[in-house]
């Protein structure tokens, strides 16, 4: 149903902005004229999503997710290009004598009026974020009329004919290809037949093209005279980056270098220079989750420490949750390696080790900034391990990440870093330990029958069984829209280590963490994998996503 309310009262109502942000968003429009989602976009108060369900919600309409929606070809054919990227629309698909469109100004009557004219088609209007519409029409009006699998396919067929063919094309066209499907890696893996190119795709390796072996020495000094390292070094590993631009979209890559028995293997990891910032709610946590990380940020000292391993999400965690910071009345200072996001109001800064400004001497630099909140991009030594946790109990809120694999293990790991219990135990609010987990793809997912004796079996206990009572559960098929995995995107899930009280005294006390984790699993903790357990409950992901992801 649609709601009778401006922009800035439904992001407030649903939790995204407050009242004081409204005021000062206001401020600046009088100094400056922008549309006021503009300036909240701007001041990073909201981010465009979060604008774009505001608007679903004051039009009564659905909000779509274009990163996990595949446009039919059918669909794209029916508007031009020209006329796409004028609007700012995108179509989706053809339903008979309906045409779904994703556009921007859902109030664009006579633009609509236009798509029906040039579709023939009744229009079904469904609202998404301007930037995502912007971007995913580009890519897919590109790759309709320069199908980038088709132009490799092409390449290697010329080489096999023995013809000559354009390298730095071909490196193109396999990194316009990894952005084009969401990777994050590219990998180039030579062996003795062919060269392999894998892309990782929501945290798995996923096999796209052999090329032919002898284009690997060329693609690979390509790559190394792109981002000016050595190409004549094949003996040892190297590291380099480079900036690139595709569909004016602007990407660092990060490139390493890795001898082999079969020629150096090479791993590209693909950043985005427009990513968008995320809400905790975006990142799936459930509501009582989310609430008790609130909590966390909101608290005026002690250290909240998000842990996992290396790609489990922790530093888009992090900044999530930051933005629940009020910056307009708390002075907030970063250290970051490197800066992956940008915020208003907060004081943000770069590692550079060769220049000594490392992450403990940061810290120390902090605190003659009068700091309320400091964010330390890792703890990775003792001596940048006990400044955090010294600063916790001296008044200050510090944020950080820590490489363990579970939120109790935190506690021993710390310990290892020469950090004595009772700091630890005093200094400590919370751990948040978590991982990525798939999410099936909502386009072809099939409903399976489970009785809840099989659950049992399984190790779904009772009370994880009594939060979601009426489960449906599913597994992957596989369709055009998730590239036939059965899975498309990603979420959390987490475990919190709740440190009140009773769990601070045993900290101190030095108990195991067996122990440890008994009491906390009494006092309500959800581990992981149970977390995991009620995301299968709600259809989210499958049973064999959790056991992948958690032993």
């Amino acid at each position: 149903m649609p709601q009778n309310k401006p922009i800035g009262k439904l992001l407030e109502d649903a939790g995204f902005i407050t009242q004081e942000q409204i005021k000062v968003a206001l401020n600046v429009q009088k100094a400056n004229p922008m549309f006021f989602g503009e300036i909240l976009q701007d001041l990073d108060f909201v981010t465009s999503s979060e604008i774009a369900e505001a608007i679903a919600m004051q039009n009564g309409l659905e909000y779509v997710d274009l990163s996990t929606t595949v446009p039919t070809l059918e669909a794209l054919k029916l508007v031009p290009h020209e006329v796409a990227k004028k609007q700012n629309i995108l179509p989706l698909k053809v339903d008979e004598s309906v045409l779904t469109v994703a556009m921007k100004d859902v109030n664009d009557i006579m633009g609509v009026d236009y798509l029906k004219r040039i579709s023939r088609k009744n229009i079904k209007l469904v609202v998404t974020d301007e930037s995502a519409i912007a971007r995913y029409s580009e890519i897919y009006y590109y790759q309709m009329k320069n199908p980038i699998e088709a132009e490799i396919f092409e390449l290697i067929k010329q080489t096999l004919e023995n013809k000559e063919i354009n390298i730095p094309n071909m490196v193109n066209l396999i990194l316009n290809n990894a952005i084009k499907d969401r990777a994050t890696d590219i990998h180039i893996s030579p062996e003795s037949s062919a060269i392999h190119i894998f892309y990782r795709i929501d945290g798995v390796l996923k096999h796209y093209f052999s090329l032919p072996k002898q284009l690997h020495s060329q693609i690979v000094a390509r790559i190394k005279i792109t981002c000016d390292l050595d190409i004549s070094e094949q003996r040892k590993p190297q590291d380099g980056s480079f900036n690139y631009t595709f569909l004016n979209e602007e990407f660092d890559l990060r490139v390493s270098t890795l001898p082999t028995n079969q020629g150096e293997n090479i791993v590209m990891r693909l950043l985005g220079k427009g990513t968008s910032l995320f809400s905790l709610n975006a990142l799936g946590m459930r509501e009582e989750n989310s609430k008790k990380v609130e909590q966390y940020f909101s608290k005026p000292y002690g250290i909240v420490l998000i842990v996992g391993p290396t790609g489990s999400g922790k530093t888009t965690t992090l900044y999530s949750a930051l933005r629940k910071i009020n910056s307009l009345e708390k002075n907030v200072l970063t250290i970051e390696d490197p800066i992956e996001y940008k915020f208003t109001f907060i004081k943000q800064t770069q590692l550079h080790e060769k220049a000594g400004y490392t992450f403990d001497a940061a810290i120390r630099a902090f605190m003659r900034q009068d700091p309320d909140v400091m964010l330390v991009g890792e703890i990775r030594d003792p001596q940048t391990a006990e400044l955090a946790v010294r600063a916790s109990i001296t008044g200050h809120l510090v944020l950080s990440t820590l490489h363990t694999n579970d939120a109790i293990g935190t506690i021993p790991r710390l310990v290892d870093l020469d950090i004595p219990p009772y700091l630890i135990g005093s200094g400590l609010l919370g751990v948040i330990a978590q991982r990525l987990i798939r999410k099936l793809c909502n386009f072809c997912k099939k409903e399976i029958e489970v009785e809840k004796e099989e659950l049992l079996k399984i190790g779904v206990s009772e009370d994880i069984i009594k939060i979601k009572p009426d489960y449906k559960i599913y597994e992957p098929v596989g369709c055009e829209h998730c590239k036939n995995t059965g899975y498309n995107g990603r979420e959390t899930i987490i475990e919190i280590l709740d440190v009140d009280k009773e769990i601070e005294s045993l900290i101190t006390k030095g108990v195991s963490t067996l122990e440890l984790l008994k009491v906390a699993k009494e006092k309500g903790m959800l581990t992981m994998k149970e977390d995991g357990y009620i995301k299968v409950l709600k259809g989210i992901t499958s049973f064999s996503e959790i056991d992948r992801i958690i032993d």
